[in-house]
């Protein structure tokens, strides 16, 4: 990237956002803080109308707008392979307000460049897989995010694999992440009085509330690097007979697989990653006479005390 590309680029960065430091731009183009200062400098002398005060970043006078930039035919590419992952990793209402926005990207793109991305359209696909399902009832994501950005409490009916039953937890929405193909909610869940996590597909109905929650709560990252930081995570591997996969489902998703190699046989030798040997343990017998246990050690003794303390 040269230097004209390198200051348009900033002119965006700041146009999209109300607040951009001068360490967020140096990291995001990878140069001193001495050469940010520059090319504020020479979009001032422009006439760009760009304030700035010490401490808290540079920002475009309230008002100023320029015309909308043209998006080049790779950055349309990659809005198109967003989209793609977006119909097959979040819920119908995420994929549709996405949609409406891709109209819109397109709109702005010249007829050569839009002709290109209708044509590269069919070079791209993402198999259905794990995602969370696309019925109405699944359509948590939106809502969710709208709690979130407006504080207010929400009411979930969850479904815990430990005890395969439903239920009711008033929580305090704070932010979402995606982790080992799922997406969570962090929350403050006011029944444990603690924070947790709810994985997506696991909630089969929100209801927000009418009321907003006034707790301060740190910002999510900080709370996540904390929660991880102190779970002991365990690396699984399994062999299982592709006979078992159908009945597996989406399941295997849920209880972290990473990966999956079909090894030329009738198996296929899975990777998982888990917080619980027990819990996975636990799972692991309902398609254990298809399968047997790799690694780690472990994970062969939670899996047979289980079976020695079944009444039969």
């Amino acid at each position: 990237m040269n230097r004209l590309e390198r200051i348009s680029a900033i002119l965006v960065r700041l146009q999209s956002r109300s607040v951009v430091t001068a360490r967020q731009i140096a990291d995001q183009f990878g140069i001193s803080l001495r050469t940010v200062y520059r090319d504020i400098k020479v979009l001032e002398e422009s006439g760009i109308p760009i304030t700035g005060e010490a401490g808290i970043g540079y920002s475009l006078v309230e008002g100023f707008k320029l015309p909308p930039l043209m998006f080049s035919v790779e950055e349309a590419i990659a809005f198109l392979m967003a989209e793609k992952l977006i119909s097959r990793q979040t819920d119908g209402d995420t994929h549709r307000l996405y949609r409406s926005g891709m109209d819109k990207i397109r709109a702005v793109l010249k007829n050569t460049e839009r002709n290109i991305l209708e044509d590269f359209d069919e070079y791209i696909h993402v198999l259905e897989d794990h995602t969370l399902p696309h019925s109405e009832a699944s359509n948590i994501l939106q809502p969710l995010l709208n709690c979130i950005i407006e504080k207010r409490c929400s009411k979930i009916e969850y479904f815990a694999n430990y005890n395969r039953e439903i239920t009711s937890r008033d929580i305090e929405p704070l932010g979402i992440y995606y982790m080992v193909n799922n997406w969570y909610v962090f929350a403050w869940c006011r029944l444990r009085k603690d924070y947790r996590t709810f994985n997506l597909s696991l909630i089969r109905k929100i209801t927000p509330s009418e009321n907003k929650f006034t707790k301060e709560h740190p910002d999510v990252q900080t709370l996540l690097e904390t929660i991880y930081a102190r779970e002991e995570t365990f690396n699984v591997k399994v062999r299982v007979n592709k006979s078992a996969l159908r009945s597996m489902g989406r399941t295997k998703y849920i209880f972290g697989l990473l990966n999956e190699e079909d090894d030329g046989t009738d198996y296929v030798i899975q990777h998982y990653i888990t917080y619980s040997l027990d819990q996975f343990a636990r799972w692991y017998i309902t398609f254990a006479d298809q399968a047997s246990i790799i690694e780690p050690l472990e994970f062969k003794d939670s899996v047979r005390k289980i079976l020695e303390n079944i009444k039969l």
